[in-house]
């Protein structure tokens, strides 16, 4: 997208962000509490990442990034919603959406123009030139606090993969090795056990991608930089402590 196709869209959600009804609601986070509930902004047909089925319901690699954000919300997975959105002007244009998963490619002129920015990468993605593409969520920028929680939800997923711990032992793995110690989840305004909770509920990254690999040939693949930096990729995660 051109950069003043993005300068108009930036202008657009200055509009919606500054409006009286958004602007008493107070921070993002405080907004998603407040609902009770997280709103992610996903695909519709995207096997492997997110895909609508008939009953109304999400499932994809993307899906449970958003379900185990709204776990180290919330304490529970069941807390997140997913709205359709087919570009990025669709998230703007609505600003309850908290967040969007949409395979996105992070790049300076979607995020440069203000009120926009991405999140860790989640994803590498091989172009018809096989250049490697990071993809990562895109929120609005004005929450430090929920952008935080995003970053590090993220970093729990791949750090539990690479720790080997998943949804199935997590719980007596983690105690022995401290991962994620209570004062983390008091850093970041969140439940004690934050990231055993979103593990326990979705699995590592590592899980997710196996229990999506069926979907889409793209997952099907040998996960390469979708690997972790000890197993050989790129995916990395400062430590939780």
């Amino acid at each position: 997208m051109k950069i003043n196709a993005w300068i108009h869209i930036v202008c657009i959600a200055l509009f919606l962000l500054s409006g009286p009804e958004v602007g008493r609601a107070g921070t993002r986070l405080e907004q998603i509490q407040t609902r009770g509930t997280l709103l992610c902004g996903v695909a519709s047909n995207d096997p492997g990442f997110s895909v609508a089925k008939p009953d109304g319901t999400y499932s994809g690699l993307e899906v449970d990034m958003c379900r185990a954000i709204a776990s180290a919300i919330f304490g529970s997975a069941h807390y997140a919603r997913f709205q359709s959105v087919e570009t990025v002007h669709d998230f703007l244009e609505d600003p309850h959406i908290d967040i969007v998963f949409h395979r996105l490619t992070w790049t300076l002129t979607r995020e440069a123009p203000g009120q926009l920015e991405f999140g860790p990468v989640y994803f590498h993605e091989r172009n018809r030139s096989g250049r490697l593409e990071p993809v990562a969520p895109l929120l609005r920028d004005e929450s430090k606090e929920f952008s935080r929680i995003v970053r590090w939800t993220i970093f729990a997923l791949i750090d539990a993969e690479d720790k080997g711990l998943g949804s199935t032992n997590v719980d007596q793995k983690a105690s022995r090795m401290n991962w994620a110690p209570p004062s983390t989840g008091e850093a970041l305004g969140l439940d004690a056990g934050w990231a055993r909770n979103l593990v326990k509920e979705v699995g590592n990254y590592g899980e997710i991608v196996k229990r999506h690999r069926h979907s889409t040939p793209t997952l099907q693949r040998p996960r390469g930089p979708n690997r972790t930096v000890r197993s050989g990729g790129l995916l990395w995660a400062p430590g939780l402590s």
